[in-house]
């Protein structure tokens, strides 16, 4: 009997299409996989992780196959007010008998810093605890990265542990679940209006 309602929420219908405040969350197409082949390197080096091997074609499709969108996956590019893809993020590992998932981002090295990571997790956070029903949403960062640190606990994502990565790199282990207020919200979740980005 559970099994089977898991099953019935996973098939549910999703929208192709997720409103933030300032961005567009839109399910990622093989063609937008070309255009983040162009996006500029990070140098950084606690970033150089985030530059994608997408310089042939047979890697732009490996990457695609990949990472789509499936029973346990959930994956979307960003598209900022003007129309431009600027990032992809999605969800891993979703687990619907446990009601968790794992949150991962990349905005273009161009684009960081301009709220649009921010306005992008907190539409995926939402969707993932309204329309899917998560109780948790987990991530990983590298310990070094402070930007993206801050925009998960502006949030309200909240440290619950490291890890030791490739390379001996520390990670920070955080989590957000809709039952813990954060600055007044659920989950540090806010509800937006969405109107001047549907027009």
């Amino acid at each position: 009997m559970i099994s089977q309602s898991v099953e019935e929420l996973s098939q549910r219908p999703e929208p192709k299409i997720i409103y933030g405040e300032r961005v567009v969350l839109r399910e990622m197409n093989r063609a937008d996989v070309d255009l983040m082949a162009r996006w500029p390197p990070f140098y950084e080096p606690e970033l150089k992780w985030a530059n994608l091997e997408l310089t042939r074609p047979v890697d732009r499709e490996f990457y695609f196959q990949r990472g789509r969108s499936g029973y346990d996956r959930r994956r979307y590019v960003i598209i900022d007010a003007g129309g431009e893809l600027v990032g992809t993020i999605g969800l891993r590992n979703i687990d619907f008998h446990s009601d968790i998932g794992t949150l991962g981002i990349i905005i273009r090295a161009d684009r960081v810093s301009r709220g649009i990571g921010t306005d992008a997790v907190r539409a995926l956070v939402k969707f993932s605890i309204e329309e899917l029903g998560l109780t948790r949403v987990l991530l990983d960062v590298v310990e070094t990265n402070t930007r993206a640190i801050r925009c998960y606990e502006r949030v309200g994502f909240r440290l619950i542990g490291k890890h030791r990565g490739p390379r001996n790199v520390v990670y920070l282990d955080m989590e957000i679940r809709p039952d813990e207020p954060r600055n007044g919200h659920v989950g540090g979740v806010e509800q937006a209006n969405h109107n001047h980005l549907r027009s």
